[in-house]
C-alpha cells in the first residue's frame, strides 16, 4: 500500500507565462493500489512498489520533492471481500491518506494541489495549463471512458449519494461545452491553494461541521466545498484524457486487466496509442497472438487508409488477434 505518493515541482508548463513572474508550484498527490498493469500502492499484492520505486529514482532530479510511503502486503485486509470491496475501515484509510496529502501541500505552500488516481490516463500535455487557466478554486478536466462512467456527477442526492440526471448526457457526448458547476468532480481533481477558501476543504468528515454524510472520501471533500461556498467546476471544452470504470465489489484484478484492454481501444480511435516510457517497458507486454480457433481471420481494408489500418493492426495488437490482411481499393 502506498499511504501516498507525492511530487513537489516547479511547474514549467506554463505557455503564456510572464516572464517577470516565478512559475507556480504544483503539488501531485497519487494514491496506488494493484496498478502495475496500468503503468500498474495501498495493499499492493502486484508490482505497483517496484515499478514506483524505479521511476522515483529515474526522475527524482525533476521535481522539487518526491515524499512517498509503501507498505507491502500480498493479503487482503480481512474485512475485505476482494481488492475491489470498500469497507468502512478501507475508507477510513484513504482518507487519511488524501487529509495527509492534502495537509501537505499546505505545509510546504503549493500554489496547486492536484489529486490524481492511477486510472486516469492524461493524454493532453496541456492539460495543467488549460484547468489553470480557467482560474476557477476547485476544477476536474472530463475524462471519458468506454462507456457512460466519468469523473463528475450532474445530480446529488439529499443523502448525497449519486443521481443521474437528464443534463449528464449532453456534458458528457460534448453536446454542450464549457465549464460546468456541478456537485461531484474526482478522480482528477485541481485546486487552487492559493485562496483562502482552501483552508475549509477536507477529505475528514470529522472537520466538516454538523456533517451528516457518509464515510466517502470523495463525497466528503464535495460536501466541504459546498458548505464552504466553493464551486466545482468540470470542463469538456477539450479532449484531456480517459478513466477506466471502477470495479464491482466481487470483481477480481483480471476484470481491471479487460478494462484496461477497453480503454487503450478506445483511445485509439481517437488518439495516438498509450505507450510506456522506456524506463518501464519490461513490465509491459502483449498477448500472444491466435485466430479465435478460426482458420482465419480476415481485414479487408482500402489501401488509401493506411492511417485506418495502422490503427487497427495497433487494435489487433492489443487483443492478440493473428489478423490476414486483404487489399482492397475503390471500385
Amino acid at each position: 500500500m502506498v499511504r501516498w505518493f507525492a511530487l513537489f515541482c516547479t511547474f514549467l508548463c506554463l505557455r503564456n507565462a510572464v516572464t517577470e513572474w516565478k512559475k507556480p508550484t504544483l503539488f501531485i498527490a497519487i494514491l496506488a493500489r494493484n496498478k502495475a498493469h496500468t503503468i500498474r500502492s495501498d495493499h499492493n499484492s502486484d508490482k505497483t512498489i517496484e515499478i514506483l520505486e524505479k521511476w522515483i529514482a529515474a526522475v527524482k532530479d525533476q521535481y522539487h520533492m518526491i515524499s512517498r510511503e509503501f507498505t507491502v502486503n500480498d493479503e487482503i485486509n480481512p474485512e475485505e471481500k476482494g481488492p475491489a470491496h470498500w469497507t468502512k475501515e478501507r475508507f477510513n484509510h484513504v482518507i487519511n491518506l488524501r487529509e495527509s496529502a492534502l495537509n501537505f501541500a499546505r505545509k510546504v505552500w503549493a500554489d496547486y494541489f492536484l489529486a490524481i488516481d492511477c486510472d486516469v490516463f492524461l493524454t493532453n500535455p496541456n492539460t495543467i495549463d488549460i484547468l489553470i487557466s480557467k482560474n476557477f478554486g476547485i476544477v476536474a478536466p472530463m475524462l471519458k471512458s468506454d462507456g457512460l462512467y466519468s469523473n463528475f456527477w450532474h445530480g446529488m442526492t439529499d443523502d448525497y449519494y449519486y443521481q443521474r440526471t437528464e443534463d449528464y448526457k449532453p456534458v458528457l457526448n460534448k453536446e454542450k461545452i464549457g465549464c460546468f458547476n456541478v456537485p461531484m468532480v474526482h478522480s482528477c481533481v485541481l485546486v487552487d491553494m492559493r485562496r483562502k477558501t482552501s483552508d475549509y476543504l477536507t477529505y475528514d468528515p470529522k472537520k466538516v461541521p454538523n456533517f451528516d454524510g457518509p464515510v466517502d472520501d470523495i463525497i466528503t471533500f464535495a460536501i466541504a466545498a459546498n458548505r464552504s461556498g466553493i464551486s466545482l467546476n468540470l470542463c469538456n471544452d477539450d479532449q484531456f484524457g480517459f478513466v477506466m470504470v471502477p470495479l464491482e465489489q466481487d470483481d477480481k484484478l483480471a476484470v481491471d486487466f479487460e478494462q484496461l484492454t477497453n480503454i487503450k481501444l478506445e483511445i485509439l480511435t481517437e488518439e495516438e496509442p498509450l505507450v510506456a516510457s522506456k524506463l518501464l517497458e519490461s513490465y509491459t507486454s502483449l498477448p500472444r497472438k491466435d485466430t479465435l480457433g478460426f482458420d482465419k481471420i480476415f481485414m479487408i481494408n482500402l489501401v488509401r487508409r493506411p492511417e485506418r489500418r495502422r490503427r487497427m493492426m495497433l487494435c489487433f495488437d492489443e487483443l492478440g488477434l493473428h489478423v490476414t490482411i486483404l487489399n482492397a481499393v475503390d471500385g
